[in-house]
């Protein structure tokens, strides 16, 4: 019995359980030239689901938007069945992009969004394994805005495989947020999350490709098992995540471009 809550925690550490702060997907677009474009769908563990758009319009430069939506999460433990919490974001980027060579690709992004995220939970929103603790209850209704910047490199060892690293800095900024009714304020958060990537071309196709994707979001600075304040509502904003996500992306330019 203890094994199986270990495990439960542990999954609850990795995948974020209920959570009111969700971080989108990092984009490192595999964009090489003018004219490109990559349209991208992804489902994650934490039942949340990307899509993205980015264009190159003229050389080395990127335009980008992208949505996510996350419903609501399974309990955070057995005997907490009104648990839930669900966002819906979006955001818009600009960037550049420079192929190095034909195996390496590095390019950033610059980018601002907007989220509103409904949530109730027990404590920090993960699986309780020990019961005789007096719980803290959130019960949040939080828009806020977020300001990013996103480095990332790609490498093609062969037409089918490809492999990268994505590296983010967010500031989160809270500009409606209640907690039972309560206001919530706060300095700005500045969270770091990483990620990183494989993707698969079936049959060497460069029409799409498959994607496999490990992340995670901390914010700089804040050690969530020493914070003295677990009561603290802003709290819930600064905890680290993580997600699991598979997805696919679409070059639909091929479909028109004039055989060579």
């Amino acid at each position: 019995m203890v094994h199986r809550y270990a495990l439960l925690g542990l999954g609850a550490l990795l995948l974020g359980g209920c959570s009111v702060y969700t971080p989108m997907l990092g984009a490192a677009p595999e964009i090489k030239a003018k004219g490109e474009l990559e349209a991208t769908a992804a489902w994650s563990l934490t039942n949340r689901f990307d899509v993205g758009v980015t264009y190159s319009p003229v050389r080395h430069l990127l335009v980008r938007a992208a949505a996510s939506t996350k419903g609501a999460d399974r309990p955070a433990a057995p005997n907490d069945s009104s648990s839930y919490a669900q966002t819906n974001q979006y955001a818009l980027a600009v960037g550049t992009y420079w192929p190095l060579g034909t195996h390496w690709l590095v390019g950033g992004l610059a980018g601002f969004g907007q989220a509103h995220s409904q949530a109730r939970y027990l404590d920090d929103g993960t699986v309780r394994l020990f019961s005789f603790f007096d719980p803290t209850r959130h019960e949040f209704d939080a828009r806020y805005r977020s300001y990013s910047g996103e480095a990332y490199a790609t490498y093609q060892p062969n037409p089918v495989l490809s492999l990268g690293l994505s590296y983010r800095v967010v500031q989160v900024r809270l500009t409606d947020v209640t907690d039972l009714g309560v206001p919530v304020r706060a300095a700005p958060i500045l969270r770091s999350e990483p990620m990183f990537f494989v993707r698969v071309r079936p049959g060497r196709s460069e029409l799409w490709q498959l994607q496999a994707a490990v992340g995670s979001s901390s914010t700089f600075g804040y050690n969530q098992r020493t914070a003295a304040d677990r009561a603290d509502p802003a709290r819930q904003f600064k905890l680290g995540r993580g997600y699991l996500s598979v997805g696919a992306a679409f070059y639909p330019q091929l479909l028109w471009r004039k055989p060579q």
